[in-house]
């Protein structure tokens, strides 16, 4: 993936002979987006993406060596983009990226991406971020904000399921998070 989002491959063939010569596409968020800074920490090392923005809609460039690279607005604009073009290939939050199913997910050195095999089968999946909540100071009891994390930390943890991202306890107790921390 770093040698593809580096600019190194041009052609797919060029990363296996197997795959198609079809021109990579490189379809990314823009600079400010949260998707995009943990795909750079957790996938590239903390590098930018090595290719500059080539094209506005992803479309070929002159240079037939170079692979293509935009940026969107949108995780779904990323998602409806890698779906209608051929070679193309972005990144995205999972339960996005699982609702559309004309996209495929990608393994990353050897593990899958999906709730499950983070969840229950031990996936050390990199593409993963998570989502802290912070406040000032202690809350005072029953105010809305301290109920609105009480709410998160107990009954929410199912509405974060449903919504296809994973709590940080599973539902066997085993901490999923403890590998992240705030900033790194």
């Amino acid at each position: 993936m770093r040698r593809v989002y580096s600019g190194a491959v041009g052609y797919w063939d060029e990363l296996d002979p197997a795959l198609p010569h079809w021109r990579v596409v490189l379809v990314s968020r823009d600079a400010d987006s949260g998707t995009r800074q943990v795909f750079q920490d957790r996938v590239l090392d903390g590098k930018w993406e090595g290719v500059p923005s080539t094209s506005l809609g992803c479309d070929l460039q002159e240079d037939p060596s170079a692979p293509v690279r935009c940026e969107l607005d949108s995780t779904e604009d990323v998602l409806k983009r890698v779906a209608a073009t051929r070679g193309a290939i972005g990144y995205s939050e999972l339960g996005q990226a699982v609702r559309r199913r004309t996209v495929n997910r990608v393994a990353l050195d050897g593990a899958t991406a999906g709730v499950d095999a983070i969840e229950y089968d031990g996936s050390h999946y990199p593409y993963r971020g998570v989502e802290y909540a912070y406040t000032y100071a202690d809350l005072p009891t029953g105010s809305l904000a301290g109920s609105f994390l009480n709410y998160v930390r107990n009954h929410g943890q199912g509405a974060i399921r449903n919504n296809g991202h994973i709590p940080c306890t599973a539902t066997s107790g085993e901490r999923l998070c403890d590998d992240f921390s705030p900033g790194a």
